[in-house]
C-alpha cells in the first residue's frame, strides 16, 4: 500500500484548482484550549416524550432516558464487531480542507482541532502531513462514485462493504476512515500476508488485545450544501463523522449536528449535548475495549452531559 499521506494529498486534487486551498490548518498544542463551544440545545427542537409541564405552567424539558440515548449511540455506530474494538485516533491529528474560501477553510478546521483537543486527541502542531481531508465539491456523489468505480487511491485499505455503502449513499456528505489494528501498545501487524499477525499482543479475556487506529479520514460535502451553514457547524460535523465515525442518521431522533443536512431537522448551532458525549465517551477507557463497554461509557458521558446545567 502507498504511504497514506500520499493517497490522502491525491484526495486533495479533487478540490478545483480555482478555488484558495488550505493545505493544513494545525494549531500549536502548546497554545491555549479554545473556549468551549457555546450550547445548541436553544436552538434545538424537544421531543414531547422528553417534556412535562409544572404546576406553573413552564415547561420542564428532562433528560432523555439512557435506554433511548443507548438505542441512538448503537445505530450511530453501526453493526457491533466482536473481534475489534471502536476506532480511535492514537496519531497526531492534523486536519486539511478544501474547497471553500481560504479563510472558510481555515475556520473548519480549526474547528475540527478544537473538539479534537477537547476529548484528549493529540494535535500535530504547525507544518504537519495532512491524515485527515475534508473537500468540498460540486457534485459530491458523482465524485465519490468516481473515486470508487476507478479505485482511487485515497480508497486504498477501504474495504468493498464500505465502498458499496459509499455508492449507495445519498445527500450531500460522504466519508471514510482508514484504519489499522495494532497491538495495546501500538506495534503493527507483521508484513506476512493473509490475516494480520502480531509478535507481541497481550492477551486478556476482559479487552481486546488489540486496539484499532484511525490513520487517515476523508469527508467530502456537496458545495451547495453548505450554503447557509456557518463554519463551526461544518467543522462540528466533520468531527463527529471523522473523529468519531459516526454513521448519517435515519428518522428522527435526539439533537444532533449529523442532521446538519437534514431539512426536516432544525440544525443546532454547535455541538449538542448528546453529540459532545458521543465524541467524549469515545476516547475514554482503554482503547483495546470491547464495542459493548465502550458504548456504555459513551452512553454514560452523554447522560452526564444532558445533565449537565
Amino acid at each position: 500500500m502507498m504511504p497514506l499521506h500520499l493517497a490522502l494529498a491525491l484526495a486533495g486534487a479533487i478540490a478545483p484548482a480555482a478555488l484558495p486551498q488550505q493545505p493544513a490548518a494545525p494549531r500549536d498544542p502548546a497554545a491555549a484550549p479554545a473556549a468551549p463551544a457555546p450550547s445548541a440545545e436553544p436552538l434545538v427542537a424537544v421531543a414531547p416524550e422528553h417534556q412535562r409541564v409544572a404546576a406553573n405552567g413552564d415547561i420542564i424539558v428532562a433528560a432523555p432516558p439512557r435506554r433511548v440515548i443507548s438505542n441512538q449511540v448503537r445505530t450511530l455506530i453501526g453493526p457491533e464487531s466482536q473481534n475489534q474494538p471502536l476506532a480511535r485516533y492514537q496519531q497526531p491529528l492534523c486536519v486539511a480542507v478544501a474547497g471553500l474560501p481560504r479563510d472558510v477553510n481555515g475556520t473548519i478546521a480549526n474547528r475540527v482541532l478544537d473538539d479534537a483537543e477537547a476529548v484528549g486527541i493529540r494535535l500535530a502542531g504547525r507544518r504537519c502531513t495532512p491524515n485527515t481531508m475534508i473537500l468540498f465539491v460540486d457534485d459530491a456523489h458523482a465524485q465519490v462514485s468516481r473515486m470508487v468505480k476507478r479505485g482511487h487511491r485515497a480508497l486504498l485499505g477501504v474495504g468493498w462493504p464500505v465502498r458499496r455503502a459509499l455508492l449507495r449513499a445519498t445527500g450531500p456528505a460522504f466519508a471514510w476512515r482508514l484504519t489499522e489494528l495494532r497491538t495495546r501498545g501500538g506495534e503493527p501487524a507483521g508484513p506476512e500476508p493473509g490475516p494480520p499477525v502480531f509478535r507481541n499482543a497481550d492477551v486478556t479475556r476482559i479487552d481486546h488485545p488489540v486496539r484499532l487506529d484511525v490513520v487517515g479520514a476523508v469527508l467530502i460535502v456537496e458545495r451547495r450544501a453548505a450554503i447557509g451553514k456557518t463554519p463551526q457547524q461544518l467543522g462540528d460535523y466533520a468531527a463527529l463523522r471523522l473523529l468519531a465515525g459516526a454513521l448519517q442518521p435515519a428518522g428522527t431522533g435526539l439533537p444532533t449536528m449529523l442532521r446538519l443536512f437534514d431539512p426536516d431537522a432544525p440544525a443546532p448551532a454547535a455541538l449538542t449535548a448528546f453529540d459532545r458525549g458521543f465524541l467524549r465517551g469515545l476516547y475514554l477507557g482503554p482503547a483495546t475495549a470491547r464495542q459493548g463497554a465502550q458504548r456504555a461509557r459513551m452512553t454514560s458521558a452523554i447522560v452526564r452531559e444532558s445533565a449537565a446545567p
